[in-house]
């Protein structure tokens, strides 16, 4: 039997220090594009609490910034591995709409990339000159593929997960 997984706890007040972090951030970004409004991405379900928490915190720091929020589900499957094919699963996006403006993509955590991966090649391919990305949680440091602004960075190794049987 593999030895228990070790669980990794951020404190309420943790998250929110995160959260305002990472919310100052893009709130940077977009005065550095002069950006009026923006649109988040926001994948579904895990994201819900983050992207809410990120617009919170976004409406205090620029009260005037305009957000068009979008969700949608994304399914990863291929018959045998689940993490191995993204599909869309529910939601749709607009390119008129997405094309006046940056657009952020908000995930929860971010594994193997391919979901974030996904989305930004259907977002870029609807016309949007800019696509970002932010994630609370990254599981696998850069192997888990780029991420632009992040809360947290686990740097969890594969190989160490995959002799306890874990992944």
């Amino acid at each position: 039997m593999p030895d228990a997984l070790q669980t990794v706890v951020f404190t309420s007040s943790q998250i929110q220090d995160a959260v305002a972090r990472v919310a100052g951030e893009i709130a940077a970004w977009l005065r550095s594009k002069q950006a009026k409004s923006f649109s988040l991405i926001s994948v579904m379900e895990g994201a819900k609490p983050f992207a809410r928490d990120l617009l919170t915190n976004l409406k205090k720091i620029a009260p005037k910034l305009e957000i068009n929020v979008h969700e949608v589900r994304i399914k990863g499957t291929d018959g045998k591995n689940l993490l191995e094919i993204r599909e869309w699963q529910s939601g749709s996006l607009d390119g008129a709409s997405l094309s006046k403006s940056p657009v952020l993509i908000v995930d929860d955590l971010v594994d193997s990339g391919k979901t974030l991966q996904m989305l930004k090649e259907k977002v870029t391919a609807l016309g949007v000159l800019e696509v970002k990305t932010a994630v609370l949680v990254r599981k696998f440091g850069a192997a888990s593929g780029p991420v632009d602004f992040l809360g947290f960075d686990l740097n969890l190794d594969h190989e160490t997960l995959a002799q306890k049987g874990l992944k």
